[in-house]
Formats: C-alpha cells, sequence, structure tokens
C-alpha cells in the first residue's frame, strides 16, 4: 500500500530539533539556489591561498537547506538545489564518515587553491559550492532533507519517508556496556520443577508399595 505524505509541518520537524515558523524569513544564508542563477549578489570572500590541507579552516554557519520552500519541493519531487554535493567532494553516497568527508573537502579547496591562470571569481564560486558541499554533507539534518529531495525526484510517483533515505547506520561513540544477564529466576524455575518431579517419583513409588 501507498504511505500517504506527512503534513508539512511535521516533515520539518523532522529534519531539524529546533522549531521554526513556516512564515517566517528565508534561510539565513543566500537561497542556496532553488534554482542556482546568476541573480545572486553576494560576493564571496576572498580566499587566501595556501599548500597546506591543514590550515585548511572548515567552513561554519547556520543551515542553509531547512526552509519550508524547501521541504515543498522535496514533497512535489522537486531538486531544492542544482548541485550534486557528493560529486562536487568526490564521495560516494554511501560515505558517513567525518573523517572522510571532511579531508574530501580540504583536499578539493586545496586543489581549487592551486590551479593557474583561473579567474578570482570563478576560483572563489568553486570554493562556495564546496563550502556548501561540506556543510549539507557533515550535517545530519541537512543531509537527510538532501538525501530525501534526491530520492522523490528519482522516483516522484512513490513516496518515501524521510528516515527511510537515511542510511546512517554508524553511531557516534562507543555503545554503552551491556548489563550482564540475570540467570537467577531461569536456575530457580528449573530447581522448582527438579523438586517437584522427584517429589511426584517418590510418591508414586510410595503408593505403589501400599
Amino acid at each position: 500500500p501507498r504511505l500517504s505524505p506527512l503534513p508539512l509541518p511535521n516533515i520539518i520537524n523532522t529534519f531539524s530539533s529546533t522549531s521554526f515558523s513556516l512564515a517566517t524569513k528565508p534561510p539565513p544564508r543566500r537561497f542556496i539556489s532553488i534554482i542556482r542563477n546568476s541573480g545572486d549578489a553576494t560576493d564571496p570572500s576572498p580566499t587566501t591561498a595556501t599548500s597546506d590541507n591543514s590550515d585548511i579552516e572548515l567552513p561554519e554557519g547556520p543551515p542553509s537547506l531547512i526552509s519550508a520552500l524547501n521541504v515543498e519541493r522535496a514533497l512535489r519531487g522537486i531538486p531544492i538545489t542544482d548541485i550534486n554535493y557528493y560529486g562536487e567532494l568526490g564521495i560516494p553516497k554511501s560515505c558517513r564518515s567525518e573523517e572522510v568527508i571532511t579531508a574530501a573537502y580540504k583536499s578539493k579547496v586545496d586543489e581549487v587553491l592551486k590551479q593557474q591562470g583561473v579567474d578570482g571569481d570563478e576560483v572563489n564560486n568553486k570554493l562556495e559550492i564546496l563550502k556548501e558541499a561540506y556543510r549539507v554533507l557533515s550535517s545530519d539534518q541537512e543531509r537527510r532533507l538532501y538525501d530525501w529531495s534526491l530520492s522523490r525526484n528519482e522516483n516522484p510517483d512513490t513516496y518515501s519517508w524521510p528516515f527511510e533515505v537515511d542510511d546512517t547506520v554508524t553511531a557516534k561513540g562507543d555503545p554503552p556496556p551491556q548489563e550482564p544477564e540475570d540467570f537467577g529466576p531461569t536456575r530457580f524455575v528449573g530447581y522448582s520443577f527438579l523438586v517437584w518431579l522427584l517429589v511426584s517419583i517418590v510418591l508414586s513409588i510410595t503408593l505403589n508399595l501400599i
């Protein structure tokens, strides 16, 4: 049987633990290009070139994908962005390791900074795309929304739950130690049955001898 889509507010709460109004202002960062166009007036800040991956700072900022409009587009099977974040960082969709994602981002940034004869605006635009890719893929909520939009776009006629496309299997940290199993009640029941069986045999023999 086909699953019925969740109400829009419930879908949004799936991606973020912090509540927000559907009618509030759009994402604080530039409109993550739904679809990206040349109307973006935000000029990316220049980036200082470096050849050492350890010197490349990781981007920080507020969520850029989670919004009522993007959730609605995902529900309708419409792409929420024209950027292939997995392709930009060169990692498979199954990759969930934070270390691998971080290393891939730094490696791609280093490649861009080492390019010769490339216009500065083109370099900054490429760096902005890499920052977006890292922010989305390193955030559980944003990545869940992004993966869900990809799934809905590939199969618009088949509804899927957001968590159905979240194949995260690795947990952060070590699992809690398991408590030793208590076999006391089991032993008590076993011994009680054995005593009852022996008493029954003795009584049976005694009655037969009388």
